[in-house]
């Protein structure tokens, strides 16, 4: 040991297990505090004695796979700590069996033998070819010495698989295995019936694939009505037969069809550009000559077109407006025959009341509901205008809930549950059938706006059990969702996805930040496809951040 008058210099003969060079330290006396220097490709560490230090702990964690591969740590067993310092100078030097390499977490008992001395370790390992010297006998890896094995890799498909395989209603009610995969599509579906399969599992970009493939290839037989509507060119089959008359009205409607799920594909991918792009081809938005060859197009196609501007347009909603108010004054001069009916009036309300809603605009969003809800009588009758009646009223009070009139809001719910009781429970329609559901969804939504979270968590439950109870029938595509002049016909899956959205924001208001994640995890499990919509799979990574 050589003292000089700033600095010490300790240096020991005995090699270091892994590294095979002796352990050279460097310290510097400044205010009778010892701070180790590293020299050159030896990292030291320094330990302060007492076991209160953070590093002193009783269970050292996991050793690293870089430390595992080193060749483990020295074979002499960890000294046990002393209480009481040693008064000869000798038995201050460190002791290097204790040292610990690459990195290494410190193991729970240190040899602290003076106040003024510092166990040092290296962060840099040798590689695996480096020959260990003659004098220095071979260890055990260091995970057989303190006990504990190195954690094994798990690939993300395992991890995915670990988190599916978690108990779900499918697997605890249903007593069905969990869903690893998507299930595979039907082997004997070819064209549209396709193309709706995909759309039920909301794979957008298979749609929008599949869609291009039927509309632009030339074997297809719906290229040549795609290109009418592109082109303003008659390329129509011949109609002269009344066989072939047929199959041309049939390829119409399902070129319609697929143009508007090509539509929604595009604006469910957000490629509002592409949209743009193929809006500008439709010939049948732009009058000519030939416009009366277009009167087979739905006019549900021209509301998603001018609803598509609010996305693709520069000037964003004011054009989308006024597009679609055009629209609603040409219908209204029109209103003689199925493309100028009174539906599709009804159609271009929704569209401007949705938009009202996104420019929150709300006195002019309940104004579009009211016309609604006045020309309903003109147009159904029965049940099934109780049903769209209750899907206004719905509209209407959530909209005064978003501005804070909750009073104003429970009486317009109320109006609903009166509605209800008329109806019986077991008709087929979807829109009759989830009346209901919207009962028990409003008192929950008022209970939340009451900070009520327990009951609103109790009526969201119930409204899922009874989407439950709904025959599967009902969670099928139907072609009316999207063509057509209804409006509002959300899925069972959409319906279902909110709920359980609602219920997890409700464990999080009531501060159960675990049970508002296992609730999102609950219903993901279930079937992915259906239910990890964007939305959800935001809210989810947003409460992993919270928690």
């Amino acid at each position: 040991k050589l003292k000089t008058k700033n600095c010490s210099v300790t240096m020991s003969s005995q090699p270091i297990t892994g590294l095979g060079q002796p352990l050279v330290t460097v310290s510097k006396l400044q205010g009778g505090g010892i701070r180790p220097v590293t020299e050159v490709g030896i990292a030291t560490s320094s330990l302060p004695a007492g076991s209160d230090h953070p590093l002193a702990t009783p269970h050292p964690p996991p050793v690293s796979t870089a430390f595992a591969s080193a060749g483990g740590a020295s074979s002499n067993p960890p000294v046990a700590k002393t209480t009481q310092e040693p008064t000869d100078p000798k038995a201050s030097s460190p002791s290097l069996s204790n040292a610990s390499v690459a990195g290494s977490q410190v193991p729970s008992e240190v040899n602290t033998s003076s106040a003024t001395s510092n166990v040092s370790s290296t962060a840099a390992a040798v590689p695996q070819a480096a020959v260990l010297p003659s004098n220095v006998a071979s260890s055990p890896p260091a995970s057989e010495q303190l006990g504990l094995m190195a954690p094994a890799r798990q690939t993300l498909d395992v991890l995915a698989d670990a988190f599916m395989s978690a108990p779900s209603y499918r697997t605890t009610t249903l007593k069905l295995p969990p869903l690893l995969k998507p299930l595979p599509l039907p082997q004997n579906q070819q064209g549209v019936e396709r193309l709706r399969t995909l759309v039920e599992r909301r794979a957008w970009g298979d749609v929008l694939q599949v869609s291009g493939d039927m509309l632009r290839n030339a074997p297809s037989p719906h290229a040549g009505v795609y290109t009418t509507l592109v082109t303003d060119e008659l390329n129509l089959p011949d109609i002269s037969d009344t066989n072939k008359s047929q199959i041309a009205s049939t390829l119409q409607k399902e070129t319609a069809e697929i143009l508007t799920l090509e539509c929604h594909a595009l604006l469910k991918l957000r490629r509002y550009t592409d949209l743009g792009r193929e809006l500008q081809r439709w010939s049948f938005l732009h009058p000519t000559s030939n416009q009366e060859s277009f009167s087979w197009v739905p006019w549900s196609l021209h509301i998603l077109a001018a609803e598509a501007l609010q996305y693709t347009d520069s000037s964003s909603s004011r054009q989308c407006l006024d597009e679609l108010c055009a629209l609603k004054s040409f219908l209204a001069l029109h209103n003689s025959g199925e493309n100028g009916s009174l539906s599709y009036q009804l159609a271009v309300d929704a569209a401007l009341s949705n938009i009202f809603q996104r420019l929150k605009d709300w006195r002019m969003a309940l104004e579009s509901l009211e016309r609604m809800l006045n020309n309903l009588p003109s147009i159904y009758s029965g049940e099934i205008l109780s049903a769209f009646e209750v899907e206004i009223l719905s509209r209407q009070g959530r909209i005064l809930l978003q501005v804070g009139a909750i009073d104003e809001a429970a009486e317009i719910f109320e109006r609903i549950e009166d509605v209800a009781a008329k109806i019986q429970s077991d008709h087929d329609d979807w829109m009759i059938r989830k009346i209901p559901i919207h009962v028990a969804i409003h008192d929950g939504l008022v209970n939340f706006a009451r900070k009520n979270y327990e009951d609103s968590m109790t009526r969201f439950r119930q409204a899922s059990d009874l989407l439950r109870q709904l025959p599967n029938s009902i969670h099928a595509y139907h072609i009316d969702s999207y063509v057509g002049a209804e409006v509002w016909r959300d899925s069972p899956q959409t319906l279902l996805t909110q709920i359980w959205n609602n219920m997890s924001l409700c464990a999080l208001y009531a501060c159960r930040m675990k049970e508002a994640v296992q609730t999102l995890e609950l219903v993901v499990r279930e079937d992915p496809t259906a239910y990890l919509t964007e939305g959800v799979a935001f809210n989810l990574c947003t409460l992993y951040e919270l928690g």
